[in-house]
């Protein structure tokens, strides 16, 4: 039985037999997260933000992008990603976020429990790390209210602060203008930029009469100062088959550029990003694939004609064996 699966951060598609699924459907819960936008706010306060959710790649993951204004910080724009999606060697369902203020990046696990959830995170910012959690208790399908804990010593996780979240069913919102000029990517992530504003094709033949044709986009997420990387087929008359999504971001904490990315068959695939002397760029990558630890090297170079060379090595040992080697073109406008 053949599946698709994400070997490397970057637009990747190789072939291997199917790992069974050991838990059913353990992303079901956050399905009643989609549809529409949540809107954020404090208590005794104005609306201040919006929710809006997406399934990731074969519903084994979501992410949700926050937009609105951080009257707590002077009334500044706010742009803040979460992803969450069951890990298989964890066996839990984790969590990545991303936000604005002091660098923060989050890291952790998440648990649905009939009409609560409750989570547990490490927040790394400039100023150092801090154990919180949080709990989600839901009021019916369209309302639930977010409550924000931080361990402050040994009498564990204490109240921080809270937001009511309510369903919007209507057309999106518009965004508020706003007067500031919309940051540019910060020199964290200068390696990356060359992707940005493109979207990139590779056409190839694994050798044994299977061809792939797969595209990728790369969007910036401004203030939280990531990047959101997606792959697709192309289909005929239809939707594209949503492939991987990928992410990248420099971790407070450890002072890397990390990658996470997210297969349509489950897989998880964890690493650094080194640039390499010369301009290219290198993945250094653990998978989990079910009960599978595969790790892998992606490499990436830019050609002088303009094309992207992308090749992936598995690695065994201090063995490298190359089972990747195409190259990818930006796609013209239409």
């Amino acid at each position: 039985m053949e599946r698709i699966i994400a070997l490397a951060a970057l637009f990747i598609v190789g072939w291997a037999l199917a790992a069974p699924a050991e838990v059913a459907d353990p992303m079901a819960s956050f399905a009643r997260m989609v549809g529409g936008e949540w809107r954020l706010t404090a208590p005794g306060m104005m609306s201040l933000m919006l929710d809006t959710w997406h399934w990731g790649p074969g519903q084994h993951s979501m992410r949700v992008m926050t937009h609105g204004t951080n009257t707590a910080d002077g009334n500044r724009p706010w742009r803040e990603l979460q992803v969450f999606y069951w890990h298989p060697g964890r066996k839990k369902v984790c969590l990545l976020g991303l936000s604005p203020f002091a660098r923060g990046v989050s890291e952790g696990t998440i648990k649905f429990e009939g009409e609560t959830a409750d989570g547990v995170f490490d927040l790394y910012q400039t100023g150092g790390r801090r154990k919180m959690g949080l709990r989600w208790t839901f009021d019916g399908h369209d309302k639930y209210r977010d409550v924000l804990l931080e361990a402050t010593g040994p009498e564990g996780l204490k109240w921080m602060n809270e937001w009511d979240h309510v369903r919007s069913k209507g057309p999106p919102s518009l965004r508020p203008p706003t007067t500031e000029e919309a940051p540019k990517p910060s020199e964290r992530l200068k390696a990356l930029e060359s992707f940005l504003g493109h979207t990139w094709e590779a056409k190839g033949d694994w050798g044994a009469g299977d061809a792939f044709h797969i595209q990728s986009t790369f969007e910036w997420v401004p203030y939280a100062d990531g990047i959101y990387a997606r792959t697709f087929a192309p289909t005929k008359g239809g939707e594209p088959m949503h492939l991987l999504d990928a992410y990248f971001y420099h971790h407070t904490g450890t002072n890397a550029l990390r990658c996470l990315a997210l297969s349509n068959r489950g897989g998880v695939y964890e690493g650094d990003l080194i640039v390499l002397d010369g301009g290219a760029l290198q993945l250094d990558l653990k998978g989990y694939e079910g009960d599978r630890v595969v790790p892998h090297v992606a490499r990436f170079d830019f050609e002088q004609d303009g094309t992207l060379r992308h090749r992936v090595w598995s690695v065994k040992g201090t063995e490298r064996t190359l089972m990747l080697d195409v190259h990818h073109k930006e796609l013209e406008p239409k």
